[in-house]
């Protein structure tokens, strides 16, 4: 049968009388009158509450009279006290709840800790919080609450933890905070603060972790925020300070983090830092930081992460920075860094990632670097490197990457680059490096993306290119190579862009079967003759096909026009002949064409939404042709004076070979 009320109206309706009762029931009870303002409480939050999850399906408050036991104990995110009934601990954290705190969440007087964390909740906070006098830790992090912090927070004189990490709270940080003695940690990152950050706070005694990154924060950086003797952990990033770091911040003796990124800092580092002993990670990347890097960071023995990057600083890096034993990443990229990389940086027992790219450097690649065997980043790029790639750059075969490109790097590779079975992404292009490419590029397991163009590569091109398993990006173009192409070089299964431009490469280009996963090929600029291979329809997946500046002769394959994704064709200066197939009017996604310079004869397609639009350069130099592009018209009824349109079927296969039947119409 159909109930006469909604089933939600009954509900809320129980919940209010229950309510109702309970509240009766208080003011007539005598021997314990806080237990059942604890069931209000909880009550009142499940009722006011949003609950898309149904997470508050086991609060279920009929059993309250029949039971003698307090049920509130068992319900979930509830913890009482070991010998008595009274709730400790309320963690709603992660609920998706939204809605409203109710003020009578005041009742759970003896809670210790409560973590509203990462759901929903908005409007301004609930100040009736503030009078849970018991409190030691206070998460309402990830929520949307908004508008000015309530005043009342100094009640909680015993709180140890308060996070509000991503709010949206606006106006003044709150002085009130320094009334709380045994604050050990304080999170109010991630908000909209503003204004600057009040000098007292500097005056808390036992605060060890201090979060204040993410706000519109401005001003300068108080000095006595160095009088926080305990302090271990200080983000103050995503800010807009004026100014740098003041050097008093060298009093912080037991720092062990400190992040100030992105913060306006300008002016010098403060060489005071470099007393801070115990410190392991230093975050000041993306500021205006000038000036050298101090020499004092030699002191930093603990130091793990070190992070200047993307600022100002000049002069060379200091060679003291080789003494950091505990270093693993080393990031100083972006900067005005002149002179030569420390050898001893290359020495540095624990280094996992160094990146020092468009700075201005100049000298050898530390010879010693992946020695260590932890190396798993390497980034100097945009330099004015000379000498040799470190022969032993991946002694450990933990390298994922490695990139050199634009330097003035000489000599051949490292004969062990072979062996690096971790690499993933190699970039070497824009040096002097000489030589071949070492056999055995294409064997290894994890290459996938490899630049050695602008080099002065020469000799043979590896045929195990071609048995390639993970590379999908390989340029090789402006490399004196003087070879030909190797017969299988597109049998790699998973090489989509291949360029071989102004490689002095020549013969015939390879048959493309095997082609199927390509999606752009550069040949442009080399001595190659022969036809264009008509199987290059198997380059299913072609989007860009460039063969220009060679010595191409035969017809243009009208396969190119059946590629479904082919959006640019560029054949020019070459020796083509014959004419442009018709079917080029109705690929689709054809946007240019280019086959000017070569003994093209005949009409130009009018069909399709290309070529009515193509300038008459990318026609040009052929006598032959005809058309409205070139406002020179056609022979009626003639494909051109002598023009032959060569048309082919499309290919059987016969015992596993391609054979191509061929047809010609006057």
């Amino acid at each position: 049968m159909k109930p006469p009320f909604p089933l939600p109206i009954l509900t809320t309706f129980f919940i209010s009388f229950f309510l109702q009762t309970l509240f009766t029931l208080v003011l007539s009870a005598t021997p314990s009158p806080s237990l059942p303002f604890q069931l209000i409480a909880l009550l009142s939050l499940k009722s006011s509450l949003k609950d898309p999850l149904s997470t508050f399906h086991d609060w279920d408050p009929t059993q309250a009279f029949s039971n003698q036991d307090p049920i509130w104990c068992s319900w979930s995110g509830i913890k009482c006290h070991s010998s008595t009934p009274r709730i400790t601990s309320l963690d709603l954290s992660r609920r998706n709840l939204t809605g409203a705190i109710p003020p009578e969440i005041r009742y759970l007087s003896s809670l210790t800790h409560l973590n509203l964390s990462g759901n929903g909740f908005d409007g301004p906070f609930q100040a009736a919080i503030f009078e849970l006098a018991e409190l030691r830790v206070l998460d309402i992090s990830r929520n949307n609450f908004n508008s000015t912090f309530p005043p009342g927070i100094s009640r909680l004189k015993f709180l140890r933890v308060f996070n509000a990490y991503s709010n949206s709270f606006t106006g003044a940080l709150p002085r009130e905070f320094v009334h709380l003695r045994f604050l050990e940690q304080l999170n109010l990152g991630g908000s909209y603060f503003n204004g600057s950050i009040p000098t007292d706070y500097g005056s808390f005694q036992k605060l060890r972790s201090f979060y204040l990154a993410g706000n519109w924060l401005n001003g300068s950086v108080p000095p006595q925020l160095g009088l926080l003797s305990q302090l271990e952990r200080l983000e103050i990033g995503y800010n807009a300070f004026s100014g740098g770091l003041p050097k008093e911040f060298g009093l912080l003796s037991n720092l062990k983090y400190l992040d100030a990124s992105n913060a306006n800092l300008s002016g010098p580092i403060a060489a005071e830092l470099g007393n801070l002993t115990k410190l392991e990670t230093l975050l000041l990347f993306e500021n205006r930081l000038s000036d050298k890097i101090p020499v004092s960071f030699g002191n930093l023995e603990a130091l793990k992460v070190i992070d200047l990057s993307d600022n100002r600083l000049t002069g060379a890096i200091p060679g003291e920075l080789s003494k950091l034993k505990e270093l693993t990443l080393m990031h100083i990229m972006k900067n005005n860094l002149t002179g030569e990389i420390p050898q001893g940086i290359g020495e540095l027992p624990n280094l996992e990632i160094l990146l020092l790219w468009n700075n201005s450097l100049t000298g050898i690649i530390p010879q010693q670097l992946g020695f260590s065997a932890k190396l798993t980043k390497v980034d100097l790029s945009t330099n004015s490197l000379t000498g040799p790639i470190p022969p032993n750059i991946c002694n450990g075969n933990k390298l994922v990457k490695l990139i050199l490109f634009s330097n003035r790097l000489v000599d051949s590779l490292p004969s062990s680059l072979p062996n690096c079975s971790s690499l993933a992404r190699f970039r070497i292009q824009n040096n002097n490096i000489n030589g071949s490419i070492p056999s055995g590029f294409g064997l290894m397991p994890s290459l996938s993306f490899v630049d050695l163009s602008s080099n002065n590569f020469t000799g043979p091109i590896p045929e195990d290119l071609g048995n390639a398993v993970a590379i999908e990006y390989l340029n090789i173009s402006q490399n004196p190579f003087n070879v030909t192409l190797p017969d299988n070089i597109w049998n790699a299964t998973n090489l989509k862009i291949f360029s071989a431009s102004s490689c002095r490469l020549s013969g015939k280009i390879p048959d493309f079967v095997g082609c199927r996963s390509m999606y752009k090929m550069e040949l442009q600029d080399n001595s190659f003759d022969g036809n264009v291979p008509w199987d290059i329809g198997h380059c299913e997946k072609l989007i860009s096909l460039n063969l220009s500046r060679n010595s191409l002769t035969g017809i243009i394959p009208w396969e190119i026009s059946t590629l479904p994704s082919i959006t640019d064709v560029d054949l020019s200066h070459n020796l083509l002949t014959g004419t442009i197939p018709s079917d080029f009017g109705k690929c689709s996604t054809l946007e240019t064409f280019n086959v000017a310079f070569n003994r093209l004869t005949g009409p130009i397609p009018v069909t399709g939404a290309v070529f009515p639009n193509l300038h008459p350069s990318s026609f040009s130099g052929n006598e032959g042709l005809c058309g409205r592009v070139l406002a020179k018209p056609c022979a009626a009824d003639t494909l051109g004076a002598g023009a032959v349109e060569v048309k082919r079927q499309q290919p059987k296969r016969t015992a596993g070979a391609v054979v191509w039947i061929m047809a010609g119409a006057v």
